[in-house]
């Protein structure tokens, strides 16, 4: 209470016991699958296409299938069609031992040789291999570095996704590369280390130790009319002490030299010699070591009567020289990034444990999984146990992709019964992006793709427009992005489609490909819920007062609180009859609000600490026949 202590007037300010209720959004989806890129197992919120493209890498290309990149091709309907806010959940598992899991990484040398710039994919897969990372030192001040990462073209050239200027690899600089990188490139992540004590198999590989001679193609090889019987250089590899290496008296081919010369080094002990080679490549000779270190090494000196001259061999006589720590000078290719494997019902789970804390979510679409095959109806399951226990969402369940043609097929589904889940059909066909007539004409011009990216984009767009009250059915849902149906749906399969609560994908007259249908899978088991818009109504007005009355909890439990939930509930419900959301002209016939001592509760209630509001309305059902009855006017005498 307030103290009056002075004379004078006391301005106080009285609630007025309004406290306005918010509807909650309700066409936010969820979609978990495969993707080419992006966090694994973590959910992303994205408003457009360009965002899915830019951080899962957009839609996947699948060999030798009809069928396409499910998950891509579902969310980009899903905007295409009205979406609005999705989550994604990039999912796939580490089970295989032959398709890993990993990110990808490449190296580039540090300057001083004694560490490695090891830089490291922001996530896992197979979309980062390749990627070429080059440091170049600034002309004007040579403590900084340009940074580019990008992609070489057909003529070699760096094509630049992202380039940091002046980075600095000293890490007391506010421009430390590390700093400067990492939490910011859309690709990459740098950390400034020791060399790791192996290197990935694919990377070591472009290690080499060559020595390569000058152009030889005027060179005289008839060794024959030589002053002495042979002629010899001195080579070490790898470090090694220096050993001679002696040419018999011949007339000599380029690459007939070659081969006596590794004869003559593959006949000594030590990996360094006996796997090193000597090739003639064009008018080059090139000698390189038998290892695959950053220390590989291949260093010719002169000897005897100076071979090493005459062949342009050794950096004193024109040649060339690089040891393995060349290949990492200031370039690398990022490699043995991994997909893995589809991901399980363990991965699926994890995810849904982690949607619990996502309140938003109100449609769950799953792209790769079909009910029918044994582990996609197992996840489905799972889905649908979650969207149960959170009563605040639905999942859109696709059907297999083959034609269903008569009731029999659908009985044999054994679709679920919940009221939280609906069913769409027939599967879509899209253009193929990757159809090319001169560049890639073996591939199919269309691809199969799953409805339920279609039918969440559809439940956004009307919920938009009409409200989540108006069945995502009807001319107006036209849908976008659709080459053909895998199937034709007419009256006739319609008639065993829609009681068992298969909603139709239909070709119509002068308005295109629409959504026929509105019901869930729960048509039979609880007919009161056989609506879509009905359950998802139900869904919008019990999240929207759950987070709208959080205010009364622990206040006083008498008649002044559950006045205030009457009249802020009341209030609502006003709004949305008004908006044409319930049936009943009247106010009374379309909803009713109820909480009180006696009516809804009794003292034992208020007693355990229990304020109980009853709230009922009248849902709008979707007007599913129209019935036209005709006949004919009897004249009057």
């Amino acid at each position: 209470m307030p103290t009056y202590l002075h004379p004078g007037v006391y301005i106080e300010e009285i609630p007025s016991g309004a406290k306005p209720i918010e509807g909650v959004s309700t066409s936010t989806a969820a979609f978990i699958g495969f993707a080419a890129k992006g966090p694994v197992g973590e959910a992303e919120l994205i408003t457009k296409w360009d965002d899915y493209y830019q951080q899962y890498g957009g839609i996947r290309e699948v060999p030798n299938s009809l069928q396409g990149d499910a998950m891509g091709f579902s969310v980009s309907a899903f905007f295409q069609n009205g979406g609005r806010k999705a989550y994604v959940v990039r999912l796939a598992a580490d089970d295989s031992p032959d398709d890993p899991l990993e990110a990808a990484v490449g190296y580039v040398l540090h300057p001083d040789e004694s560490q490695v710039l090891e830089f490291t994919a922001v996530n896992e897969g197979e979309w980062a291999n390749g990627l070429v990372v080059r440091l170049t030192v600034k002309p004007s001040d040579a403590s900084l570095y340009t940074l580019q990462i990008g992609r070489l073209d057909s003529r070699g050239e760096l094509g630049v996704l992202e380039s940091f200027a002046d980075v600095s690899l000293d890490s007391t600089s506010a421009r430390y590369i590390e700093s400067a990188v990492n939490d910011i490139s859309s690709y990459v992540t740098v950390e400034i280390a020791s060399p790791p004590s192996t290197y990935p198999a694919s990377y070591v590989a472009n290690f080499l130790g060559t020595s390569t001679s000058g152009d030889l193609s005027g060179a005289d090889l008839d060794l024959s009319a030589a002053l002495v019987a042979d002629r010899r250089f001195d080579l070490a590899l790898d470090g090694d002490s220096a050993f001679t290496v002696t040419v018999g008296q011949a007339a000599y081919t380029l690459a007939s030299l070659a081969t006596e010369i590794q004869a003559q080094v593959n006949a000594g002990a030590g990996e360094s010699r006996t796997a090193f080679t000597a090739v003639a490549s064009g008018d080059t000779l090139v000698l390189t070591s038998g290892t695959r270190t950053v220390d590989s090494s291949t260093v010719v000196t002169d000897g005897g009567n100076n071979l090493a001259a005459t062949l342009s061999l050794g950096l004193t006589n024109g040649g060339v020289e690089a040891i393995g720590l060349d290949s990492l000078r200031d370039e690398g290719d990022l490699v043995d990034g991994g997909d893995g494997v589809p991901a399980g019902s363990t991965e699926y789970q994890d995810v849904f444990t982690a949607f619990l804390k996502i309140r938003d979510i109100s449609i769950i679409c799953l792209p790769d999984m079909q009910w029918g095959d044994t582990q996609g109806q197992a996840i489905i399951e799972q889905a649908i146990s979650h969207a149960e226990r959170m009563k605040s969402r639905m999942v859109i369940v696709d059907p297999p992709a083959t034609e269903l043609e008569d009731e029999s097929d659908v009985a044999a589904l054994t679709l679920p019964t919940s009221t939280y889940t609906a069913l769409y059909y027939p599967w879509v066909k899209v253009a193929n992006p990757f159809y090319d007539e001169d560049d890639n004409p073996g591939v199919p011009t269309t691809l199969l793709v799953p409805p339920s990216g279609y039918a969440a984009g559809m439940w956004s767009k009307i919920d938009g427009r009409r409200g989540v009250w108006k069945a995502p059915a009807g001319v107006e849902t036209q849908l976008l992005g659709v080459s053909a149906l895998a199937a034709v749906v007419e009256d006739p399969e319609q008639d065993f489609l829609n009681p068992l609560g298969v909603n139709a994908f239909r070709k119509q007259p002068s308005f295109g490909h629409v959504i026929w249908g509105a019901r869930t899978l729960s048509t039979k088991a609880a007919p009161e819920w056989r609506y879509v818009p009905v359950r998802r109504t139900a869904i919008f007005i019990e999240q929207s007062i759950y987070n709208g009355i959080q205010w009364a909890v622990f206040e006083g439990n008498d008649h002044r609180l559950w006045a205030s939930l009457r009249l802020n509930i009341e209030s609502f419900m006003d709004g949305l009859h008004r908006s044409g959301a319930f049936q009943g002209q009247k106010a009374s016939d379309a909803y009713f609000v109820r909480c009180g001592l006696g009516d809804t509760m009794t003292q034992g209630d208020i007693d355990r600490g229990q304020v109980i509001v009853i709230v009922g309305f009248a849902p709008l059902k979707p007007a599913e026949f129209v019935i036209v009855r005709i006949q004919q006017k009897v004249a009057q005498q």
